[in-house]
């Protein structure tokens, strides 16, 4: 129903000395009208005036800053479409004889059906400093320590200090922004505490404004080069490093002086030439001259030299071995198949002299006409050998013969880049298990690997995801998984990783990647994917689009993109220990060649820690690495045999901060408790957790009792001495008029809108859903957690409401109960974090 209008008079003095007076109106407001008519005089000690404005549904803070001399006033009409950041500039007499008066007369918005739901987003320029921000930790600018090293520890260090980076993946186009975006983005990205940019698919094949300059992939666009060195300037110095991805999504034609065959190969495929077919590789080396050896105007520094360049990536996703247990080869046209084969002869007569020893070996496995003379033995088709089945040996010396493809071409063009172009960044060769092997990778300066919780399965708009949470399947999480793709001794990078959208319990997914990562004291994990991938549609390509554009971008998702800030406490600030223990897990180069051989090994599943039959619950113990053939390193280890099983559902860390609680195996509970961080993520409704002083309640929620909660001390040593504290409320965070089908029947189940319901969300749990490629509007809608925390405490404690960039919206009513003080927290209160302060 229409609300009435109300009018009123609020007074409010604040003592510091001025002699002239102009105001700056800054507030967040709701749907309607606002007219505001300030009239003030002000005495020599004001400075400001904090106006509180009520609604009958809801209450807002606007603040009035005085900042210089004027002669006059005025009055202020806005019309808001949705609630926003607004900021205005009022003129205010210079007469300061009386005390300020502001009369307000406001149209207050319909409030929301619900009153778990609501509009919320996360500005994509918004660099303001307030709790929410970390831009002040991060050393600027970036590199200013000199270039990225590895300790004798083997892990990362800035100068003599040691370095973890929370970064993210920038995709195609995204690489490519103007100079004003440049600047905002960069600004943002500080603010949320990332410290790092992987440039992804500069070579998008997608995207006709990626780095080349047609016809065919061996010149760089000039323009798009310009604005990705300015981007990679205004990154530098807002203390943001650089990963470069040196070939991804690269295609290959005939204008790049490649026979005419490869126009007809896809992508993926192609990028098995450089493997094994010298003009392919040649192409691969040609670019990364270009690139690195390029100075950038805005920096003076080539890309080789700036130690701003923290990694580059040689190649995304893939390997020979990869590309063959993935059919690759079977596809090969005969003019590259015949350069693969005579390789593979070339390998054989270095280790058999002649197709006679070559027999004896393999027995009844050559084919008629096959010799090593003439260099006519066939490279093995990998659905043949799923069929035809050649001897063990045949396909021991297959698999091997593969082995040493993929170790030559990583170790040459690392050689190439740090021999012959100068690099100075750390160089990464592949993934470890979705491309390479831990015995190859190793050779390069760092390992890294890539993993999804409930990846979205088929293809185009024809897709699904399932919709679950990973705190409740502890056997099948994936951080045990990457634990087993690190190696000992070697810095270990995860430059990949998220929960897809849909699903409604994705924001888990950062909180338990941060937890266990600082836990493992791994060294960089970069969650996927931040801002626009294409330049072809509107809506998709605008950094300011209010609403998730896709499955993995997560910039404009607030239940995401708010908790890169707890990732950045508890892995980069480091307020989660590492492991007092570490697991070794041996793997040879003889069990990788083994396991590709006997097919145990598949495309997405290449020989790394997670084929040996380790329980999962070993890294959520314990720290976990793959040890390989000559690395040698200080670090004792335990085996896998040594750790005993979890009891009654509950794993909890040898440094007892992480519980992974599964008591209750249909509402288990993540917990992180540390001096400077709390978090809880999980089926948290209904329950109570004590840490300390600090008691936290939640009550029930729309996904049947899921949420995330966080506590992190802004200012002090630990919640028993904090001053500051930022709370963060995650729940359910779907964009605007996006509609939801159970993908089995396609069945319409809802539109999003503030009206859903607990009983319709909670049925979904383990339900193929999808959008089929409709990702509705912005802004998002997100839930308002109710909770109620209790800090047992002598001190005075005042709470806050948080708008969308952190600003202190009106005060919480904080309640004195006995040696407690309570704060409750309210979904009404239409935000997803608040402030404490202790005094």
């Amino acid at each position: 129903m229409a609300l009435s209008r109300y009018t009123f008079v609020v007074i409010v003095v604040i003592a510091i000395v001025i002699t002239s007076v102009t105001g700056y109106y800054i507030g967040s407001i709701g749907k309607g009208t606002l007219t505001q008519t300030i009239t003030i005089t002000l005495p020599s000690t004001v400075t400001s005036a904090i106006i509180s404005t009520a609604y009958t549904s809801k209450t807002f803070t606007e603040v009035l800053i005085i900042t210089q001399s004027t002669t006059a006033y005025k009055t202020l009409t806005s019309v808001v479409t949705q609630p926003t950041e607004v900021e205005k500039t009022v003129t205010l007499p210079t007469t300061v004889t009386k005390t300020t008066t502001v009369t307000t007369t406001a149209t207050a918005p319909q409030p929301p059906k619900s009153a778990s739901l609501f509009t919320f987003y996360l500005p994509w320029d918004d660099s303001l400093e307030t709790i929410t921000s970390l831009s002040s930790y991060l050393d600027k600018p970036a590199g200013k320590y000199g270039h990225i090293t590895i300790g004798p520890d083997g892990h990362l260090y800035a100068g003599e200090k040691r370095i973890r980076f929370l970064g993210v993946s920038v995709v195609g186009p995204g690489a490519f922004p103007s100079k004003e975006e440049a600047d905002a983005i960069a600004a943002r990205l500080a603010k949320f505490g990332i410290n790092l940019v992987r440039f992804h698919a500069l070579d998008a094949n997608w995207e006709p404004n990626n780095i080349f300059q047609p016809p065919g992939t061996r010149n760089l666009r000039q323009d798009a080069l310009d604005r990705l060195d300015y981007f990679v300037a205004a990154l530098k110095r807002n203390g943001i490093y650089i990963n470069i991805n040196l070939m991804c999504y690269r295609q290959f034609s005939s204008a790049d002086g490649l026979p005419s065959e490869v126009n007809n190969m896809a992508v993926k495929d192609q990028h098995t030439l450089p493997f094994f077919y010298e003009p392919a590789k040649q192409l691969v080396k040609e670019f990364a001259m270009k690139l690195f050896t390029h100075v950038n105007p805005y920096t003076g520094l080539s890309y080789a030299e700036d130690p701003a360049v923290a990694f580059v990536e040689i190649l995304n996703e893939y390997g020979i071995t990869f590309g063959w247990l993935d059919g690759a080869i079977d596809r090969l046209p005969k003019v590259f198949r015949d350069a693969l084969r005579e390789k593979w002869n070339d390998f054989l007569i270095a280790k058999y002299g002649s197709t006679e020893n070559l027999r004896k070996a393999w027995g009844a496995t050559l084919k008629p006409g096959e010799n090593l003379e003439e260099k006519t033995v066939d490279v093995f088709n990998y659905a043949d050998v799923i069929t035809v089945r050649p001897s063990q040996q045949a396909r021991m010396d297959w698999a091997e013969f593969l082995w040493y493809l993929d170790y030559n071409y990583f170790t040459e063009m690392y050689s190439y880049l740090k021999n012959e172009l100068g690099v100075k960044a750390l160089i990464i060769g592949t993934q470890s298990a979705w491309g390479g092997t831990p015995n190859i990778l190793a050779n390069l300066d760092a390992v890294d690997a890539h993993h999804y919780w409930r990846y979205p399965v088929g293809s185009g708009n024809n897709w699904y995801v399932l919709n679950d949470a990973m705190v409740n399947n502890p056997r099948s999480n994936t951080i045990s998984q990457l634990a087993l793709r690190s190696v000992l001794g070697k810095p270990f990078t995860i430059s990949e990783y998220n929960h897809p959208a849909p699903n409604m319990y994705r924001p888990e997914g950062f909180v338990l990647l941060a937890a266990y990562a600082a836990f493992q004291d791994w060294d960089a994990i970069m969650p996927y994917s931040y801002g626009p991938y294409t330049s072809g549609h509107i809506a998709l390509a605008s950094w300011n689009s209010t609403r998730m554009r896709g499955t993995l971008d997560f910039d404009q998702d607030p239940a995401r993109m708010a908790l890169m800030l707890t990732a950045h406490m508890l892995f980069v600030r480091g307020d989660v220990s590492p492991a007092k223990q570490v697991v070794g897990v041996r793997m040879t180069k003889g069990d990788e060649i083994r396991l590709v051989a006997t097919l145990r090994a598949g495309a997405w599943n290449m020989p790394s820690g997670t084929l040996l039959d380790v329980p999962y619950y070993v890294p959520l113990v314990h720290r976990a690495a793959v040890v390989v053939d000559n690395i040698t390193t200080p670090i004792s280890y335990i085996s896998p045999s040594e750790v005993p099983p979890p009891e009654g559902g509950i794993i909890k860390s040898d440094t007892e901060e992480l519980i992974w609680d599964c008591s209750d195996v249909d509402r288990c509970v993540f917990i992180v408790n540390t001096p400077r961080s709390i978090v809880l993520t999980g089926f948290l409704g209904n329950r109570r957790f004590t840490f300390g002083n600090i008691t936290i309640e939640v009550k029930d929620t729309l996904l049947g009792g899921w949420a995330t909660i966080a506590m992190h001390v802004v200012e002090g040593s630990s919640f028993a001495d904090a001053k500051r504290i930022l709370v963060l409320t995650i729940g359910v965070s779907l964009n605007s008029n996006m509609p939801i089908y159970k993908f089995d029947t396609k069945q319409k189940l809802f539109t999003t809108s503030v009206n859903l319901t607990k009983d319709l969300l909670s049925s979904l749990y383990g339900v193929k859903i999808s959008n089929f490629g409709n990702w509705g509007s912005g802004p998002t809608i997100v839930e308002g957690i109710n909770a109620t925390i209790t800090i047992s405490t002598e001190r005075s404690v005042a709470a806050w409401i948080l708008n969308n960039v952190g600003r202190k919206l009106r005060p919480i009513t904080v309640l004195t109960q006995g040696g407690n003080k309570v704060v409750e927290l309210r979904g009404v209160y239409s935000t997803i974090w608040y402030e404490l302060q202790l005094y």
